[in-house]
């Protein structure tokens, strides 16, 4: 059930975000520098902090300080394209193996085969604005969400929506460039900013755009193993669908958990899907791990219960019968062994695993009874041990036969010409035995 761990983002996307009308457009960067360090100072004054405008102004101060250097920079822009949108030529460009520099005033820009990979704020904007990659936007989120909480009247509740909304595109934008470069950490990292903004509400987005950003944010958690942050997410998702709720909505939550090897929230995890759609073909899967869990950690009781949910659900699955039929061989019920593998060839007369199984279980239990006649030789009531042990070894000839007729690998199919040459020469059945140790001898 584990899905691909791909991140489907379109670069025409991240090269399509821009500012509001709203906002106005700052011309150089002394002008914007001085302008989100004016805010620095003014978020410290009593006065000024507490109003709704203090705060929406920083938020977009700050989102032009991330993007005056960067706006519409993404991976796998052409690097033909950059010229025009740094509005000119590069101040130096060097060339490193296969990777071309191109130093602007305050960014770096590498491009490998004439595509851009990432970009690095240098110089003062580094210095006092980028110590990471999303220093800036992490300020503007926190500004908008401020203002959100001064905000009593709502009356600049679409400003905050729709510029936090550009701050998730922003966050996603950067991740999908740590993403492309393999930076799953910095990657994971953007995701979740974008998620934790989707998860607000504030956004105006529809819930499956709202659940394809906690679904990345879930993804990229999960490659780096930070599984409790990633099942928040998942679960998220979970939440959001209410009454729409599908199975593969639970399968980020399963894999984590499994991952994470944390059996017990695994199996609770089995039990609400199976318990939740039971009619939905896609739950089959959660049963059978179930199962198998519910093996792994001896509870077999438990195995067999949803092991007959199982059957009810497929009377014709095979597999099933089997699996249940080898759990009640495992727990000593042998009679309800026997049924249930006969059950199973009733559906499929060559299923190999049904015939191999219940040929065996007779074996063994002749063999058993012949041991214990071996110890009452001489003694009243040996011969009708050994015909009792006999019996049963001639019930398990037709289906080991079986079993080697049809199965195509050849060492299993060894075993069991093994196997039946010892059921022939204590049955004495010598004619049997010799065509089977031709057969033996020709592999």
């Amino acid at each position: 059930m584990k899905k691909n761990l791909t991140l489907a983002l379109a670069a025409l996307f991240f090269g399509n975000i821009a500012f509001s009308q709203s906002d106005e457009f700052v011309m150089t960067w002394g002008v914007v520098e001085a302008e989100a360090k004016k805010s620095d100072a003014e978020i410290t004054n009593p006065k000024k902090n507490i109003k709704v405008n203090t705060w929406t102004e920083r938020g977009r101060k700050y989102i032009q300080v991330y993007n005056f250097d960067a706006e519409n920079l993404y991976s796998g822009l052409d690097q033909s394209q950059i010229m025009m949108i740094m509005k000119g030529s590069a101040k130096n460009e060097t060339a490193k193996g296969d990777t071309t520099i191109l130093s602007y005033d305050r960014v770096d820009i590498y491009a490998v085969g004439g595509k851009v990979v990432k970009y690095e704020r240098t110089g003062r904007a580094k210095e006092f604005f980028f110590p990471t990659h999303t220093a800036a936007l992490d300020v503007a989120t926190e500004a908008y969400l401020k203002a959100k909480e001064l905000d009593k009247d709502g009356k600049q509740a679409t400003k905050i929506g729709n510029n936090l909304k550009t701050l998730s595109n922003l966050y996603q934008k950067e991740g999908y460039i740590f993403y492309s470069n393999k930076d799953n950490v910095n990657a994971a990292h953007c995701f979740t900013q974008a998620a934790n903004i989707a998860k607000t509400g504030l956004t105006g987005e529809a819930d499956t755009v709202i659940s394809a950003t906690l679904n990345y944010a879930g993804v990229m958690n999960r490659i780096v193993k930070n599984y409790d942050l990633a099942i928040s997410f998942f679960n998220d998702i979970i939440t959001l669908a209410g009454d729409n709720q599908t199975v593969e909505m639970y399968d980020g939550v399963y894999a984590c958990q499994l991952e994470k090897k944390d059996t017990t929230a695994a199996i609770k995890t089995c039990l609400t899907v199976v318990e939740k759609f039971p009619k939905d073909k896609h739950s089959v899967a959660y049963l059978n791990q179930l199962i198998d869990l519910y093996q792994k950690t001896n509870q077999g009781d438990l195995a067999v219960t949803y092991l007959q949910k199982a059957i009810e659900a497929d009377p014709q699955n095979v597999l099933y019968l089997v699996v249940l039929a080898n759990m009640y061989e495992a727990q000593g019920n042998v009679t309800e062994a026997i049924n249930t593998y006969k059950k199973a060839l009733e559906i499929n007369p060559k299923d190999e695993n049904a015939n191999l199984n219940l040929g065996v279980l007779y074996e063994k239990k002749g063999s058993d009874i012949l041991s214990v006649a071996d110890g009452m030789y001489g003694k009243k009531g040996y011969q009708a041990k050994v015909d009792e042990g006999k019996s049963y070894l001639k019930l398990a000839l037709p289906y080991i036969e079986n079993f080697a007729a049809v199965t195509n690998d050849n060492a299993t199919k060894k075993n069991a010409y093994r196997d039946l040459m010892s059921i022939y020469l204590k049955l004495s059945m010598m004619t049997e035995y010799k065509a089977t140790k031709n057969k033996y001898d020709e592999l």
